[in-house]
């Protein structure tokens, strides 16, 4: 009996040790969102370069560089890309504009295309492929639309809140969206007909800086320092306590782990979502953290406010 229990204990205590990242990608600039698709971690950065890389290897397959904007002072600066995406070989980039301003751009063959530009001044904060003919855009006023490529023209436009935006995801089958905003309220709705389907609230009281969805779960990272797990089916949610701000938040592909940036020291803390327990603590992120990814039940990517993206692999 006393050899199971050491047994038990040795696993508990090897399972929560402080892990290290697998491999570090060294980007061009401040790193200001990735997003992960089929293998390749695509990242937009304040150098104004839009960066693929293969998860496998960090390998560098491209990147593309959107030219230099006026500030407000008059001087050329390179532009912030504030949101990317990946459908097949087409990339998708929110890029900073002159005064202030943001533009929709689709890149193909390394050849970047302006679909939504700078003088429709729309203050888009971010943009993800529904399919080939389809964009979803929020705007930072939390005005939702879906975009459709062909005609360039808006299909419809919501707004699930008059607080301002913070996040949206969408679900593996790309069918509905949770969007996230500063009075904590999640809003669900479906992504062709924009109809509400439902709203969460209680388990944030504050900003939700990111949401992820995955089957019947709604994560939301809270600048209550709060980490909530939704389940979509009963509306009820599990709370995770952090000792700072939650920036940034994860499920994973089957939704038995969150993951959560937990403390003033960046780390991201790996949760077994059925018994609330720790059960690894991913170290190594030097600045704050901005986005983490599942691409595996044993992988993720993170990454966080200069120009490191860490890959991790867990036991």
């Amino acid at each position: 009996m006393k050899l199971f229990l050491f047994l038990n204990l040795l696993t508990s205590v090897l399972l929560s040790a402080a892990l290290v990242p697998e491999r570090t990608i060294e980007t061009a600039g401040t790193v200001q969102h990735i997003a992960l698709v089929e293998g390749k971690i695509i990242a937009g950065t304040s150098a104004g370069t839009l960066e693929v890389y293969q998860l496998s290897d960090a390998t560098k397959l491209s990147q593309t560089k959107f030219p230099n904007i006026k500030d407000f002072t008059g001087d050329e600066v390179a532009p912030k890309v504030f949101s990317v995406d990946m459908l097949g070989n087409t990339l998708l980039a929110v890029v900073q504009a002159s005064n202030g301003a943001r533009e929709l751009y689709l890149i193909e063959e390394g050849k970047p295309k302006v679909l939504i530009d700078a003088t429709a001044n729309l203050f888009i904060s971010k943009a993800q492929f529904v399919d080939k003919k389809h964009i979803l855009v929020a705007l930072l006023s939390n005005e939702i639309f879906l975009w459709d490529i062909q005609t360039k023209k808006e299909i419809y436009r919501i707004q699930p809140s008059s607080s301002h935006f913070s996040d949206f995801a969408l679900n593996e089958t790309k069918s509905r969206v949770a969007s996230a905003c500063e009075s904590g309220e999640i809003t669900l709705f479906d992504v062709l007909s924009g109809k509400i389907t439902q709203v969460l609230k209680g388990g944030n009281v504050d900003n939700v800086y990111t949401v992820d969805f995955k089957k019947d779960k709604v994560l939301c990272a809270g600048q209550d320092r709060r980490g909530i797990v939704y389940t979509l089916q009963n509306s009820t949610y599990e709370r995770f306590d952090g000792s700072f701000l939650i920036y940034a938040g994860a499920l994973s592909p089957s939704v038995t782990l969150g993951a959560f940036a937990f403390n003033e020291q960046n780390d991201i803390v790996v949760f077994d979502l059925a018994t609330k327990a720790k059960v690894h603590t991913l170290k190594g992120q030097k600045s704050t953290l901005n986005t983490i990814i599942f691409a595996t039940e044993k992988e993720l990517v993170s990454s966080s406010d200069d120009q490191f993206i860490m890959i991790w692999r867990i036991p």
